[in-house]
């Protein structure tokens, strides 16, 4: 799936007007504004404390706004829960990631809804179900591993597949190259350019100045 796009400019998928978020004794957000276009990667840099982890709770339905507004498609969304977000195709991974390690690969892609045969989970279409994500995200992991048993860039494609398991338009990356090797942050920039090649939206938050020019449509 290519990015839609008209007169050689992608459709705006995502837009953040005037977000304020308060706290007590803190402005976290005042006034922040935000356009995603379709197939696009967005770079956000920013020191800690610069309100970036605000605005990612905000979008994944963690916090609500106390002003502004957030459009999808053009329409205005309410986004009060992690649900929302997923319905509207707005997928979130954080540095500490949603993983269960006592659940083997495959388990965790489809947990929640894993598929079934005659009432019983069908392990065997899990596994291969897993497998297809697994491959489309270039990592060779055995879909029975344990979670356990990864190391953190496995994870973290684990994490990114099963973004992909819901369908998720919008990917929100929270400093994915912190604790990243050169090796696998060079890995991690060539599945994300794949994603946005086949039309997945990207905001790649990070607070490494090089990595801009490095990843970045803006």
């Amino acid at each position: 799936m290519r990015a839609e796009r008209a007169h050689g400019v992608s459709a705006e998928i995502l837009k953040a007007e005037g977000l304020r978020k308060v706290f007590p004794g803190v402005i976290a957000l005042d006034g922040v504004d935000l356009s995603l276009r379709a197939g696009e990667v967005h770079v956000l840099l920013g020191e800690n404390g610069a309100g970036k982890s605000t605005l990612i709770k905000i979008l994944s339905g963690a916090y609500k706004p106390d002003g502004g507004r957030v459009t999808v498609d053009g329409q205005p969304v309410d986004i009060r829960s992690a649900g929302d977000a997923q319905r509207l195709g707005i997928a979130t991974i954080y540095q500490e990631f949603n993983l269960v390690p006592q659940l083997t690969v495959a388990e965790n892609l489809a947990l929640g809804r894993p598929p079934r045969r005659f009432g019983l989970v069908d392990r065997k279409r899990m596994e291969r179900d897993a497998k297809a994500l697994l491959d489309r995200v270039g990592v060779d992991v055995d879909p029975a591993t344990p979670i356990a048993r990864l190391g953190i860039a496995r994870m973290q494609m684990v994490e990114i597949a099963k973004a992909l398991a819901l369908d998720a338009r919008v990917l929100i990356m929270d400093e994915p190259t912190a604790v990243l090797t050169s090796g696998e942050v060079a890995k991690l920039f060539t599945i994300v350019r794949q994603l946005r090649d086949e039309g997945v939206s990207i905001v790649f938050i990070t607070h490494h100045l090089e990595e801009i020019a490095e990843i970045g449509d803006r």
